[in-house]
């Protein structure tokens, strides 16, 4: 149940943040998965309905040339194994950072896109409002303003559960009578 659900997520992160709308038509064979083993790279590997592979991986790592070159490599042998178009995928958490400085060339047809996700304000935001709350400081036009604006701050995935939490605190706000 849990891979279905990742595999679910990795669909909807490839074609949300990649812009990748092929249809896939299910993972890759473990052989084509070795190769990732090899190079020791962290991916899940799926086959489009074009026989086309799209390598997807998460990385919290720094992004720089020697990766970029790796993989490179990976993407030349699976072009070898597969001989069709090679998308790899890298999504890099928020506190990774690209300091890839050089291209990389290489004769097989492969596409390297490198994203890195992006922080969002909304949570500090609401933590700095929710401990004004709670050391029962009166808030002004500002914070209110920064409180209304919170869900529209957040990622599009967690905009619900941000509305809930800040109509919860604006409950809170005017029972206690924190407004200047």
């Amino acid at each position: 149940m849990y891979e279905k659900n990742d595999e679910k997520i990795s669909h909807t992160l490839i074609e949300n943040i990649f812009g990748d709308y092929r249809k896939i038509v299910g993972k890759a064979s473990d052989e084509v998965h070795n190769i990732a083993r090899a190079h020791e790279i962290q991916a899940d590997i799926y086959r489009t309905e074009d026989d086309e592979l799209i390598s997807f991986t998460i990385t919290k790592g720094d992004i720089g040339n020697a990766e970029m070159e790796k993989y490179k490599k990976y993407g030349e042998e699976l072009y070898e194994l597969n001989g069709k178009l090679i998308c790899i995928y890298i999504l890099g958490s928020t506190h990774s950072k690209f300091k890839a400085t050089k291209d990389i060339e290489s004769e097989a047809p492969l596409l390297i896109n490198v994203s890195i996700m992006k922080y969002s304000s909304a949570y500090d935001t609401l933590r700095h409002i929710s401990g004004l709350v709670e050391s029962r400081q009166k808030l002004d036009s500002d914070d209110l303003h920064a409180l209304k604006m919170i869900p529209s701050m957040g990622p599009p995935e967690d905009k619900r559960n941000l509305r809930f939490e800040c109509l919860e605190l604006w409950k809170t706000i005017t029972r206690k009578g924190l407004i200047k």
